[in-house]
């Protein structure tokens, strides 16, 4: 199974970081805006056993996902598995460690690419290069949040 990892020293505590991405509306806000990411259904705050309903736009297709916070430890992890979407798997742990003067952010992202005609067009190399891609958009957005005092 395909694996992508990507790590991030952030200058803020672990908890500030954590209970910024316990808020889903702050998910869409840092998100990359070409992925047009909006959740159709989710609670004010994660929690173990919360669903999630969100669409994304990839490769000019909106796609509708649902996943579930199947692990919730506060302020250290969140693992959401997909339990509907384009994917045959997806398991995405978010966690958050101390470290010098911060918080290492680690989104650890395990993946089935899918079947059929979609799999010819989202090969396990695009979808590298988008969580990429996505991952650098969002944690540019989070250092101008640091910056500004919103995440402590």
């Amino acid at each position: 199974m395909p694996e992508f990892e990507n790590e991030t020293i952030f200058p803020c505590s672990c908890e500030g970081l954590f209970q910024f991405f316990t808020r889903p509306e702050n998910i869409s806000d840092v998100s990359d805006p070409d992925l047009g990411l909006k959740f159709v259904d989710a609670p004010e705050v994660l929690h173990s056993g919360a669903d999630l309903k969100f669409q994304l736009v990839s490769f000019g297709q909106v796609h509708t996902m649902k996943h579930q916070v199947s692990e919730f430890d506060s302020p250290n992890l969140v693992i959401e598995t997909q339990l509907d979407g384009p994917m045959k798997s997806w398991k995405h742990s978010h966690i958050y460690t101390a470290h010098d003067g911060g918080c290492k952010k680690t989104d650890r992202i395990e993946f089935d690419p899918p079947g059929g005609m979609i799999g010819f067009f989202l090969t396990e190399a695009k979808i590298v290069d988008q969580l990429e891609d996505g991952m650098y958009a969002r944690d540019q957005k989070l250092n101008e949040l640091i910056e500004r005092g919103v995440i402590k």
